[in-house]
């Protein structure tokens, strides 16, 4: 336990880190930089990134000292893949503990996957430190909407007790969603989950949105990120078609990132010759600021399948710093944060023909609609900043080693 006045230590094991271009990784690390300006002294273990540094060497992030370690590269989508790629992270970060000769009074583990918080639990007994416990997708149901393992298979059932066991290990539990939160609570038996927000920060944010374009010839929407089966960016390539058959040309979708479904995506947009669909590769996150706040209009939805709608993508958040209009086919706390902005329109994640109607729709309204949308902006402002997030995430901490929080 840390005494007072001395800061806490804090080690966060995550497979993501940044320059890895994901969600997590952007998470992790900039909560990471939060955390150590409020005064604790954190270390990360993280995987080797897919383009940067050595594995097994440690490097400085700025007041963070960052240990990579080496995993096991999977190609395609066999379930074996995936886990010798995630085991592998397992083993080698509780290596890498055992290795580090300081202690530590907090270990936050961040999963999915579950390897990751079976990490954090094993380095929590060897470094005799408060295991907390960082939920950003309940697994392993969401590794079954993403097709990786199978909803009637002996793995999937080894799982569900492997995250029960990491529910009731774990010293306290943070989470990302209301519903996920909820979900915990009802599976670990009445642990009550912290929910810390995946947020952005202030940096990201713009004073105002940009000048609206009062009518624009041609509507460009926007999706940036993965390319994965449960974003089924399928869809989009249905609604550009049945748009193609009206005749209606002023609408383009622009689909940025990279994922297992990337390359299906462009040989069905070359084999339906599709002239109103764009698919480029990943961008810097600057590049990707840029571009949210220069589109005119934003897009993102996932699989409708009941377990999707217990989290809120982190898109959200970066997706309302543009202060554009949204298009979103979500359901669950993330359709209550957008639906609420008169400028965002809902549409079937499994329909294609709503999708096509409303981005028309959107172009036909499109000066009014933009000029609502701008709450967005307001609103994340208000309410999902990264830093109010890593605040209640250190209050979590000190609440673990006895500490009183400080104001």
């Amino acid at each position: 336990m840390s005494s007072p006045g001395k800061p806490l230590k804090v080690l966060i094991v995550t497979q993501f880190y940044y320059p890895d271009v994901t969600a997590c990784a952007f998470r992790m690390q900039e909560t990471a930089l939060l955390l150590a300006q409020m005064g604790c002294d954190v270390h990360v273990i993280a995987g080797e990134p897919h383009k940067g540094q050595i594995a097994g060497q440690a490097i400085n992030d700025g007041a963070i000292k960052v240990s990579r370690v080496k995993l096991v590269k999977y190609e395609g989508r066999g379930k074996w893949n995936y886990i010798t790629h995630y085991l592998s992270f397992m083993f080698a970060a509780i290596k890498a503990a055992r290795r580090h000769p300081g202690k530590f009074d907090i270990i936050w583990a961040s999963s999915p996957p579950l390897f990751t918080g079976i990490a954090g639990m094993a380095i929590a007994w060897l470094k005799k430190a408060r295991f907390c416990l960082d939920i950003r997708d309940i697994w392993p149901e969401s590794a079954v909407v993403a097709g990786q393992i199978k909803a009637d298979s002996m793995m999937f059932r080894m799982a569900k007790i492997v995250e029960y066991v990491l529910y009731k290990a774990a010293a306290r539990i943070t989470c990302v969603a209301r519903p996920m939160a909820e979900y915990i609570r009802q599976v670990s038996g009445g642990k009550q989950p912290e929910i810390i927000y995946n947020a952005i920060p202030e940096t990201m944010t713009a004073k105002e949105a940009l000048p609206i374009e009062q009518n624009p010839a041609q509507l460009n929407i926007l999706y940036i990120g993965n390319m994965g089966y449960c974003q089924n960016l399928s869809l989009v390539i249905e609604a550009a078609a049945i748009l193609a058959a009206r005749g209606e040309s002023r609408i383009r979708f622009q689909l940025v990132g990279n994922g297992i479904e990337k390359q299906m995506l462009e040989a069905e947009v070359a084999r339906r010759g599709l002239g109103n669909v764009e698919i480029q590769g990943i961008v810097s996150k600057d590049e990707a600021i840029s571009m949210i706040r220069n589109a005119h209009a934003l897009m993102l939805h996932l699989k409708d399948d009941g377990t999707m709608d217990k989290t809120i993508p982190s898109k959200v958040f970066d997706y309302m710093a543009g202060g554009r209009p949204i298009l979103y086919g979500l359901k669950g706390e993330a359709s209550d944060i957008l639906k609420n902005i008169e400028g965002n329109l809902y549409y079937d994640p499994a329909d294609p023909t709503q999708l096509a109607d409303k981005s028309a729709f959107l172009l036909q309204n499109y000066a009014g609609l933009a000029a609502a949308a701008t709450k967005n902006l307001a609103v994340v402002k208000e309410n999902y900043l990264r830093e109010g997030m890593a605040r209640k995430l250190f209050e979590v901490f000190q609440s673990l080693t006895g500490q009183a929080p400080q104001n």
